[in-house]
C-alpha cells in the first residue's frame, strides 16, 4: 500500500457481499470505498493521490495503490468514480452532464489488468437566467446522497448551493468564498491588518451581519482595514470578521436564488467548515442541518442503483 494511505477499520465480520468499489476522487486526494448490499460502507480509505498528485498521468497505478487488494478480491464488482478524475486533467474527459440531471449517464473507461470497468460520472454544466455557464464535478454526486428534494450547500474555497427536486439537480450556483478570502488575507491590505489567529466568535457574527445587509460587498471589505486601523476591531479579530463579511455576503445573494427562502439547508462538508456555515445560517435566520460524513459513497450508491449499475 502506497505511503501515507489512511484506513478506516471495519467493525465486524465483512459480509460476503460487496456491491459497489467507490471513488472520490479529487485534485488532491482519493477516497475509497467498499460498499455492501444496502448501501452500507463497509471500509474506506484515503491517500495522496488527487489528480494534481499522479506522476505521469498514470491513474492506473494510483488506484492499484490504494485499492488493488479490492480490485483483485471482487473482481465482478463495478467501480464508480466521481469529482476531478473526469476532468480534463485527469483519467478521461467525462463531458458535463446539462443541469436538470439525475447523472446516470455514466461513462466506462477499461485500464490494464483488471476485469472490471470504471465508470466515471460525469460533472454537471448550469446556465442562470442571464445564460452565464456554471459547473461542478464531484458536489452533485454528494448532493444525491442525502435527499431527493431540497436546498444543499458545499462550503469551500468555491462554495456550492444546490437545489434538488425529485433526485434531480435542478440549479446550482457557485461562490469563490474560501479563495477569495484566501487572496484577500495573503496578497491584499486587508491582510496586513491580521495579526495573530485568535478566534473571535463577535467578530465573526459582526461580519456576517454586515456582509448580510450591505448592497455592495465591494465597499463593505474595506471595512476591514478601517474597523481595525481606528481601533474598534481587534487585530487578531480581523480574519475572523473578514470571513463572516465575505460568508454573509455568500448566504445574502444566494437567498435571493432560493425560491423559498425559508427551505431547510443542508451542509454537506467537513466539520469545521460545516459548523462555521450553521452559525452563519442562524445568525440570517435561517434555519439549517449538517449532513453526515461520506457524502460521496452516498451519492455514488444512489446513482448506481438508478443507473442499474447495481440493484437493490
Amino acid at each position: 500500500m502506497g505511503s501515507g494511505t489512511i484506513r478506516r477499520p471495519v467493525s465486524g465480520r465483512m459480509p460476503h457481499k460487496i456491491k459497489l468499489i467507490s471513488l472520490d476522487w479529487g485534485t488532491t486526494s482519493l477516497r475509497s470505498y467498499l460498499i455492501g448490499t444496502s448501501g452500507n460502507i463497509l471500509a474506506a480509505r484515503e491517500g495522496p493521490y488527487g489528480i494534481l498528485q499522479v506522476n505521469n498521468r498514470d491513474f492506473a497505478a494510483a488506484l492499484r495503490q490504494i485499492a488493488g487488494d479490492w480490485l483483485k478480491a471482487y473482481a465482478n464488482v463495478p467501480i464508480l468514480a466521481s469529482g476531478m478524475i473526469g476532468a480534463r486533467q485527469g483519467w478521461n474527459e467525462v463531458p458535463y452532464a446539462v443541469v436538470p440531471s439525475g447523472l446516470t449517464d455514466l461513462h466506462p473507461v477499461r485500464f490494464d489488468g483488471f476485469e472490471q470497468i470504471l465508470y466515471i460520472i460525469p460533472g454537471l454544466v448550469y446556465h442562470g437566467p442571464a445564460g452565464v455557464p456554471d459547473i461542478m464535478r464531484g458536489e452533485e454526486t454528494q448532493v444525491l446522497g442525502f435527499g431527493t428534494n431540497g436546498i444543499f450547500l458545499l462550503p469551500g474555497s468555491h462554495s456550492k448551493w444546490v437545489h434538488v427536486q425529485d433526485n434531480k439537480i435542478i440549479w446550482f450556483a457557485t461562490f469563490m468564498t474560501g479563495e477569495l478570502f484566501a487572496v484577500l488575507k495573503d496578497h491584499s491590505i486587508l491582510g496586513r491588518m491580521m495579526n495573530g489567529t485568535k478566534s473571535d466568535g463577535d467578530a465573526f457574527s459582526q461580519g456576517v451581519s454586515r456582509g448580510t445587509q450591505t448592497k455592495s460587498s465591494l465597499q463593505a471589505l474595506f471595512s476591514a482595514r478601517t474597523l481595525a486601523l481606528l481601533g474598534d476591531l481587534q487585530e487578531s479579530s480581523v480574519a475572523d470578521y473578514l470571513s463572516g463579511l465575505l460568508i454573509g455576503a455568500e448566504i445574502s445573494e444566494a437567498r435571493n436564488i432560493i425560491d423559498s427562502p425559508n427551505t431547510n439547508i443542508t451542509i454537506v462538508g467537513g466539520q469545521t467548515l460545516s459548523h462555521i456555515y450553521e452559525k452563519a445560517l442562524t445568525i440570517c435566520g435561517l434555519p439549517s442541518l449538517v449532513a453526515a460524513k461520506d457524502a460521496a459513497a452516498r451519492g455514488h450508491w444512489h446513482i448506481a442503483l438508478a443507473s442499474g449499475l447495481v440493484a437493490s
